[in-house]
């Protein structure tokens, strides 16, 4: 059976603000989201989700417009990944079997979906680059490779800066040669032509890091954990611990394919394919430097590490796409590609399935909320435990913003909308609405969340029309305060709805 939620940590958020920009752009419901947001005028980086899920929603409901854009990534990815490689060279295209570790990653798993989405625009980018790079002087393909680099751009930018320095070293692996001696002419041109596609994208994040700014927060990791980590390939290890062993064979047989090319590279090499061969071996080692060394944040954008993590092996599948290899080794390769796939998946589908039916149960509290209403939705643990011992992910709390799909079947303010926070999203908080202003505490993340929501009902000048607790059933552990947050929530409202397994709990302001 499909399940009818595949849950991430961001999606959900991504859809309730897709709708929500939507709802603006064509006059539905305007007048209840003016007095609490406003739509974000410049055209930042991280808007490809939003624009693709606000698409879906016109002709979808938005559990089926969220499957869709994660379906759209899916095969924007795999076949994006197999045409770079058949890009590079044609008899290998067995190496992009090994895709399922990439894919679906800890990113995607955390709702990175810009982030997710960029990279797999960038392989249509280079794949591009590299069948036309020869004719390059033709005005269309100038113009295609640019509005692929903008898109990849306004997804998100590290993948698209990611894409100009490998167009850039492919050229200059081209034309060596003509730097001795220098052919100032001839160059000149070159560069300009590739400033010039380059221009729009680069404009687009350059204005964002000016907006953003390019303060860091320091990585808690040592270098030596972020190395152990490395070899466990743990950012392929989205849900359950035990996806260490399929993430380990992968990296094992990554390890001995490379071994291989160490005893046989005489015999391997394909000449004409050196140049972008070292290319690839250039960005591996980048990559991998940058993910030893990277802060957690960069311009307010977290996690970097998670996103770095997966790129070096990326670049040396891509490597492994320039050498020639025996009808032995790609079967090898296939059927291990194969296995490492069927034990994700066997690991995995069973977590998937039991979220989805908690999804389901958090999802039945939303008939009993009316539209245009306030609702102030804490989540008690994003987690979603199992039992007090166990959890149902193990890498992420990927129900942070879950009931954010219950805003986005209706015409509602969710208050804990963290992506309205966020300058280079499209809808941010109208002045004075934030929420954090008042009620920081109860922000997604603060565990146990806990203060008094009334100030945010006078920072507002209206009462909050609903109170919606999710995953009530092993909240993390209760204090003083979050306990004096419950009281006070029990007797101010009325207790509405409770599911069978306290998945959700709605209260209704009295």
């Amino acid at each position: 059976m499909i399940p009818k939620y595949y849950i991430t940590g961001d999606g959900a958020s991504h859809t309730y603000n897709a709708k929500v920009l939507f709802d603006f752009v064509l006059g539905d419901h305007r007048d209840f989201y003016k007095e609490f947001y406003v739509i974000n005028r410049s055209i930042d980086p991280n808007w490809m989700s939003h624009i693709l899920l606000g698409f879906f929603l016109q002709i979808a409901p938005p559990w089926l417009a969220d499957k869709m854009f994660q379906i759209s990534y899916l095969l924007v990815f795999i076949y994006g990944f197999r045409y770079l490689i058949r890009s590079v060279y044609g008899a290998n295209s067995f190496l992009s079997l090994l895709f399922f570790p990439f894919v679906f990653s800890l990113p995607f798993q955390q709702g990175f979906y810009n982030y997710c989405f960029a990279l797999a625009l960038l392989f249509w980018v280079i794949g591009y680059y590299l069948r036309v790079r020869h004719r390059f002087d033709n005005a269309v393909h100038q113009l295609v490779l640019s509005l692929l680099l903008l898109m990849t751009a306004f997804s998100h930018g590290m993948p698209a800066i990611y894409a100009m320095m490998m167009i850039g070293l492919i050229w200059l692996m081209d034309n060596y040669k003509y730097f001795i001696p220098f052919d100032i002419r001839r160059n000149a041109q070159a560069l300009a032509r590739l400033a010039l596609v380059m221009l729009p994208a680069a404009f687009m994040i350059l204005l964002f890091l000016a907006k953003r700014g390019t303060g860091t927060e320091p990585h808690a990791w040592s270098i030596w954990k972020k190395f152990i980590k490395f070899l466990q390939f743990w950012t392929s290890q989205s849900t359950r611990y035990e996806e260490l062993y399929p993430a380990l064979a992968c990296g094992l047989l990554l390890f001995a394919y490379l071994g291989i090319l160490a005893f046989t590279r005489i015999k391997v090499n394909v000449q004409r394919l050196m140049g972008v061969g070292i290319v690839f071996v250039i960005m591996l080692v980048f990559t991998f430097f940058s993910y030893l060394t990277c802060p957690h944040s960069i311009g307010g954008a977290g996690s970097i590490d998670i996103r770095l993590a997966y790129l070096p092996p990326l670049f040396l599948i891509l490597f492994f796409a320039t050498k020639n290899w025996s009808e032995v080794a790609k079967m090898i390769y296939m059927a291990c590609a194969m296995i490492i796939s069927v034990a994700f998946f066997v690991i995995r589908i069973p977590y998937v399935m039991k979220a989805n039916k908690l999804g389901k149960e958090i999802m039945s509290a939303a008939p009993l909320i009316r539209d245009e209403s306030v609702v102030l939705n804490l989540h008690l643990d994003d987690w979603q435990q199992l039992s007090k011992t166990d959890s149902l992910f193990h890498h992420d709390g990927s129900f942070i913003h879950f009931s954010d799909f219950i805003a986005a079947e209706k015409h509602v303010l969710f208050v804990m909308n963290y992506e309205a926070e966020i300058n280079y999203f499209p809808v941010n908080w109208a002045p004075l609405k934030n929420p954090r202003e008042s009620i920081p505490n109860m922000i997604p993340g603060e565990y146990p969340p806990h203060g008094d929501f009334r100030l945010y009902e006078q920072q507002l000048h209206r009462k909050v029309d609903y109170i919606l607790l999710q995953n009530a059933q092993f909240p993390r552990a209760a204090n003083a305060a979050s306990k004096a947050t419950l009281a006070l929530i029990e007797a101010t409202c009325t207790k509405i709805y409770e599911s069978p397994h306290k998945a959700v709990i709605l209260y209704k302001r009295n």
